[in-house]
Order: C-alpha cells, then structure tokens, then sequence
C-alpha cells in the first residue's frame, strides 16, 4: 500500500501567544497542576465536541440514524491516524485499548499453529507482559519467551538482539516487541537498525508507541514496524477507551484470522466457510462507540494542524525546565539524567517505604497536583532491574506552564 503524504512539518516554535490559546482551548487545564500527560492528558475542546456531536445525533436521531448520517466522519478517522503515523488507512485498526490491541496481534501470531518465540526488553509494559506469562501457561513450549536489557550498554541493542534470535530454532516465528518509551523509564529505546536484524531472521516486530505517539514524531515506515500500538488518551490527549493497532502490509500477509474475528472482520462466504478482511479491519470488533473513535480522530487532526515536531521540541524544553528546577530547589536528580534520548516522561525513584507511591501520589492530587506512580504490576521486570520497588512520574506536555511548576515544587517540598 502507499502511505499518504505527510502535512508539511511546521518549523516555527510555539510561541506564548499560541501556547496560551492552545491552553484556553483545553477545558480541564489550570485547575490543576498536571503531571500525569503519559497517564491520561488534558483533551483539547475538539475531542470534547466530536464526542458531543455524536451523543446529539444518537439523542435525536435514534443509534442506526446518527451512525449513517456519521458514517464518513467516522472513515475519516483511519484517514486521519494514518497521516499521524506515516501509515495508510487500510493498515489501521481501531480498538478500545493498546493492551487489548497489542494482545490481539499477539494473539493472531500464535493462532497460526506456529511454535513461536518472542523476544521482548525488561521495560515491556505489564500488559503485554501479562499477555505473553498468560500465554505462555496456555500454550507451554509452543511458546518460547526470551527477555533482555533494552537500555544503553556497552553492546548495543541489535547485537543483543542479533545473538538472541540466533539462539532460537529455525523453524519457528520471530518476535521482537520493544517500547520507543518505556513506561517506568523516560529514555527512548534506540531502535536504530532493530527492523534490519528482525527482518534478516524473517521475524515480526512489535513496537508499543503509548509513551511515544502525541509526545514525539512517529512513523511506521521509518521504524520498520509489523504492530504498532497506543491509547488516545496518553500524550494524545484524547479520550480514554479508545486505541490504534497498526499492521504493517507484511504483517497482514503472514497473520491469521484473530480468535475474536466477527462479523466485522470477516465474510460469511459459504456455510462452512469465511473469508478474512485483507485489510486491518479484520482485528475489529462489530461493536465499537462511535463518539470515542469521532474523538479519537479530533485528537489526531489537532496534534497534525499543531505539528508533531514542533510539540517535541517543546516537550523537550519543558523537560529541561522541570528536571533543572527539581534539581536546584529540592536536590532531585531523575532517573534519566541528563541522557541525550531523555524524553519528557521523567521518573524518580521512590524509597522502599513508600510501597506502589500511591500514598504519596494521593497526598499530591490532595496538594492540587496530579501526578502518577509506576509500582511492580505495571512494569516489573524494569523496576527490579533497576532495584526500585515503585517510581515517581512526572509527564508535562507542551501546554505546561511556569504557575505550574511552581505548584509542583511547592506540593513535592511539603
């Protein structure tokens, strides 16, 4: 398939003017001081109003009605995520979460009667991790289960990659899933050269973009990428209960039907037979609420009229704001550093006592302060590597603002 021209990157900075509509455009902002953008961000008025133009044509118009007179906004969705991620629309399908997406891809690789291994980083989000424990107690050595360090060492990544997939028999499929941001770790994997290494062992690779997609620049083509996962409503900023799954054209051709294939996702072609969607469409379910996916893809349309580039290079600023002022008031030094990949997803270890963080992420929002805690059941095999039993997460976005810091500095330092 042929991916659709990307809109034109936008060169200028945002500005205070700019940042300060973008802000009285968004609702929710200024109440609090929030910290919790990779958790679930601030949408924008626009997510807002697709939702309500759907509860008003369902009110008026009875579900059937308000989903025909709808029908080409709601096509215009995929439209508008594939130009967000460099993909075309037929590769993309829509879901209610980035764990149940991810899982379902998983899921369409082992139903291929296949004895497959994955290969996959301890900064896997817990989710996935699940998916994979949870299958492999089902599927026992039909599926094997490798895990390495993704962070920076002294061999790179796609050597350790390289000798982990030589080490796995030949006759089975391949799978390497990786994050481009971890979620317990704010420093962006290197996927430098990660497609090549897969592909030369005709493997799959999976890249969860939750921590990525709405913070950073994201293409598909680029990174060489079979899934793509993320939620709307992390740096987004859209609504919670909606998702994307990408599949590469190569993916679709080796990929089986899913178990949950529906009536959405297949053709009843005989009595005893079907035939699948060639399309990504074959993930989907038949049931699906019209006015999250209408603010799913409000969400998409207002990070490309802003520029993806842009909203980096902002987060990139703020981040520096926010860690160096931590650093000077209160001795706070994060987890990243000072690391040339160091997103704007920033982590600070908690001490023992402090258990999942989620005392002290309460004592905050009680503070007027939101913030999120990352403890072992969301990333457990990253948080025993580094041997912290929880982190502090600190998310701004690119609305951010100095009041804001302020109030963090303040809530943190009492």
């Amino acid at each position: 398939m042929n991916r659709l021209p990307a809109r034109p990157a936008l060169d200028d900075e945002l500005g205070e003017k700019e940042l300060a509509r973008l802000r009285a455009q968004t609702p929710a902002w200024g109440r609090y001081a929030h910290f919790a953008h990779g958790s679930a961000s601030l949408p924008p008025a626009a997510v807002h109003e697709a939702w309500d133009r759907w509860q008003a044509a369902e009110r008026s118009l009875g579900t059937l009605r308000a989903m025909a007179q709808l029908e080409p906004e709601l096509e215009a969705v995929r439209l508008a995520v594939a130009r967000l991620v460099g993909a075309v629309p037929g590769q993309v399908a829509l879901l209610d979460s980035a764990g149940h997406a991810w899982s379902t891809a998983m899921e369409a690789v082992l139903a291929a009667g296949r004895e497959v291994h994955v290969v996959t980083s301890n900064d896997e989000y817990g989710s996935n991790s699940l998916c994979l424990l949870a299958a492999r107690q089902r599927l026992g050595p039909q599926l094997g289960l490798t895990v390495i360090s993704a962070r920076d060492e002294p061999v790179p990544l796609t050597q350790r990659l390289t000798d982990a997939l030589d080490r796995l028999p030949r006759a089975c499929r391949a799978v390497v899933s990786l994050p481009i941001v971890p979620t317990a770790h704010g420093v962006a994997t290197d996927l430098e050269g990660v497609a090549e290494v897969v592909r030369q062992r005709d493997g799959l690779l999976f890249v969860d973009a939750s921590h990525a997609v709405g913070q950073l620049p994201v293409d598909v083509e680029a990174l060489g990428c079979d899934v793509l996962v993320f939620p709307a409503r992390k740096w987004l900023r859209g609504p919670k209960g909606a998702a994307v799954l990408v599949v590469s054209d190569r993916a679709l051709e080796r990929l089986v039907a899913p178990p949950g294939v529906d009536v959405a996702g297949a053709r009843w072609t005989a009595r005893d037979t079907l035939r699948v969607a060639a399309d990504a469409r074959r993930f989907e379910g038949h049931e699906f609420n019209p006015g999250l996916r209408l603010a799913l893809g409000a969400a998409c349309e207002e990070v490309l009229r802003i520029g993806p580039g842009r909203i980096a290079r902002r987060n990139a600023e703020v981040r520096g704001r926010v860690a160096g002022t931590l650093r000077e008031r209160l001795g706070w030094a994060p987890l990243e550093g000072d690391h040339p990949r160091a997103s704007a997803l920033m982590t600070y270890a908690l001490p023992p006592a402090s258990g999942d963080g989620q005392t002290l992420v309460r004592a905050l929002w009680e503070a007027g302060v939101n913030v999120s805690a990352v403890g072992l059941q969301y990333a457990r095999w990253a948080l025993e590597a580094e041997g912290v039993p929880a982190v502090l997460r600190l998310t701004p976005h690119f609305l951010t603002a100095e009041d804001e810091l302020d109030r963090l500095v303040k809530a943190l330092g009492g």
